[in-house]
């Protein structure tokens, strides 16, 4: 039995084994290990919903290439982002370039992550980032406090529509400073992959 479209289901085969199969998605864990920039584990597929355990110390230049919202069957999509790995540089999350999804959403931004130890603070210590129109890419480095990223971020996306791709979680700041304001206008670009 497999997962089929709707229309299958209506008009040409009701075997109710494929009604299940189609009705419940089985989430998925995944873990990505290797820390080589354009690596091909980096590239998620539909078969990828559930959990991606990013443990890698990614490189700088690394890409976690998301599947197209336009995609069959990927409204509903979703994957839990989980960074147990400390990054080596500058990292991204991408949709295709030009595609017709765009992120939308609610980030926090958090300085005092648990790869440094680098304790909370009194002022500015976290911020909240709505992401803004047209933007396909969430940049990501631990070390910069213009970004966020390190271990302990977790980042929740959820393909709501072929347009509309919503990202929620938390985001760590891996340095000792409480300049977190700037992340809301560096962490969200345009450009996909």
């Amino acid at each position: 039995m497999a997962n089929k479209t709707l229309a299958f289901l209506k008009d040409t085969n009701k075997d109710f084994n494929n009604v299940l199969d189609s009705f419940y998605r089985k989430p998925s864990f995944r873990e990505i290990t290797v820390v080589t920039a354009a690596d091909a584990s980096h590239t998620l597929t539909d078969a990828d919903h559930g959990v991606v355990l990013i443990s890698a110390a990614l490189a700088n230049g690394a890409v976690i290439k998301l599947p197209a919202a336009d995609g069959a069957n990927m409204v509903g999509w979703g994957v839990k982002l989980v960074f147990t790995g400390v990054g080596a540089g500058a990292h991204q999350i991408q949709l295709p370039n030009g595609g017709t999804g765009e992120f939308a959403g609610v980030v926090t931004f958090e300085r005092g992550a648990a790869g440094a130890g680098v304790a909370d603070a009194v002022a500015v210590n976290r911020v909240e980032a709505v992401i803004g129109a047209n933007e396909q890419s969430i940049d990501l480095d631990e070390n910069d406090v213009t970004f966020g990223g390190s271990v302990g971020t977790v980042l929740d996306i959820y393909y709501a529509s072929t347009t509309k791709v919503v990202v929620t979680g938390r985001a760590t700041v891996n340095v000792a400073s409480t300049a977190v304001d700037a992340l809301t206008a560096t962490s969200f670009t345009a450009t996909g992959y």
